[in-house]
């Protein structure tokens, strides 16, 4: 009899779509995860003289012009002059200086790099030999090598998708339990004083203590609200009673009476929150938060995080309901029956039912994470310089304005390639939807 394994992955194979876009995921991350391999120059390199900036994709000859006949692959110099009709500056190459064959494995000990921030090296696929450049997409406006940014900020965009998808995995998957298997189960959230006997008197003034902090947020911001707003007005009454309720109904719950809440309602109802905020607004106004001049490094951990964050809902109100329904099959039910804990049955018999649509969730989420962060960085919000992804390069490209378009389109190149990344993980979110559905089966 065919194991599950094997006929999910022979119908997925039936979806020539699914397959094809599983191989171009493969290309877009190998060649990310060794750009430096693949890409013939640092992404940050450029030379001030002779100057390079918007360079066109330099031309690859295969035909030897003297003999007419195939030859090893070979580029010319190139130089820079003024196009007599329109006053700007052009590149045309330069026979004069010879030809300049590809090599292929070279050394570049004036340009290292590192894989995966362990290894170090200055082996590169290809190159040619000074003066002569090898731009396979043309350069930008600083004259950096265009091809080798894309293949850096492949490393960027596509690694933000994956880790975003996996963060919202995690908080929807989690939440999304919790809120179904103790739905209609209340849990406390507040024990006052009078109650302080036997285990109540280990946490209970934790949480007393609690409440009473939050009561002093409330207060301290509705404070500085309306004494840092200019005049007063109708805004400043309406601040000043929301957070006089707030702070009466947390002294209450830390002094006087016993509060109580559904996991189920207090999950579900900041997943509508979160669904009720446009998610771009919801991600710029989040963004806007924090500081623009922060380490790069530490940008591109929150954009992941913020992006995991305004995600996860989805996948949480689904979850929700599929556990719904399995913790009353007959196999939880004896589990408990047999003494089983909550949180074993949760994650031995509840979630484990949910990860055929887990599986294919996760895969169409990551094309919505790519063009969020592709998103954040063409706005100036995301992952910014010495670090670079395909938003900022379009952004860079935007900058151009309508030349992009007309005299060095080049520049659009990522462009494509978050179109193709993005339509590649759909195409293969259908096919794992499909091999996954025992309905859809052929």
């Amino acid at each position: 009899m065919e194991s599950r394994t094997a006929l999910v992955l022979r119908q997925f194979r039936k979806h020539r779509l699914a397959v094809w876009g599983m191989r171009i995921l493969v290309v877009l991350y190998t060649l990310s995860a060794f750009a430096g391999f693949f890409s013939p120059y640092d992404p940050g390199y450029y030379e001030t003289y002779p100057p390079k900036n918007n360079h066109p994709p330099t031309p690859i000859h295969f035909v030897d012009p003297e003999t007419g006949r195939l030859s090893r692959p070979f580029v010319y110099a190139t130089k820079r002059e003024l196009d007599p009709v329109t006053f700007q500056p052009r590149y045309v190459e330069d026979p004069s200086q010879g030809k300049f064959y590809l090599r292929f494995f070279v050394r570049t000990p004036e340009q290292p790099y590192t894989l995966f921030r362990v290894f170090k090296s200055d082996l590169r696929l290809v190159g040619v030999d000074p003066p002569a450049r090898l731009f396979l997409f043309g350069t930008d406006n600083f004259g950096r090598d265009l091809f080798s940014r894309v293949l850096y900020g492949g490393q960027v965009s596509l690694t933000i998708g994956i880790l975003s998808a996996l963060v919202s995995f995690v908080l929807g998957l989690v939440l999304g339990g919790i809120a179904g298997y103790f739905s209609g189960r209340p849990f406390p959230l507040s024990f006052p004083p009078a109650t302080w006997r036997g285990r109540r008197l280990l946490y209970g003034p934790l949480l007393s203590l609690a409440w009473l902090l939050l009561a002093l947020g409330i207060g301290f911001l509705a404070y500085e609200y309306v004494r840092v707003s200019p005049g007063f007005g109708l805004a400043d009454v309406l601040i000043g009673l929301v957070g006089a309720v707030g702070v009466y109904f947390a002294l209450r719950a830390a002094f006087f009476r016993q509060v109580q809440l559904d996991p189920d309602d207090l999950i579900m109802r900041l997943v509508e929150v979160i669904a009720a905020i446009p998610s771009l607004f919801l991600l710029i106004s989040l963004r806007a938060v924090f500081p623009q001049n922060i380490d790069p490094l530490l940008t591109f951990y929150l954009v992941v995080g913020l992006l995991g964050f305004i995600g996860w809902g989805g996948l949480a109100r689904v979850v929700r309901g599929i556990v719904l329904s399995v913790r009353e099959m007959d196999y939880v039910q004896a589990a408990r029956a047999l003494g089983a804990s909550d949180l074993r049955i949760i994650f031995r018999h509840v979630l484990p039912a949910t990860s055929s649509y887990v599986i294919v969730s996760l895969s169409l989420t990551i094309p919505g994470f790519i063009l969020g962060e592709s998103g954040l960085s063409f706005l100036g919000l995301g992952v910014t310089e010495p670090y670079t992804s395909w938003g900022l390069l379009l952004q860079a490209a935007q900058q151009g304005g309508f030349a992009s378009f007309t005299d060095r389109p080049w520049v659009l190149v990522p462009g494509f390639f978050i179109f193709l990344a993005v339509l590649s993980w759909n195409f293969m979110g259908d096919g794992l939807r499909d091999a996954l559905d025992p309905r859809r089966r052929q």
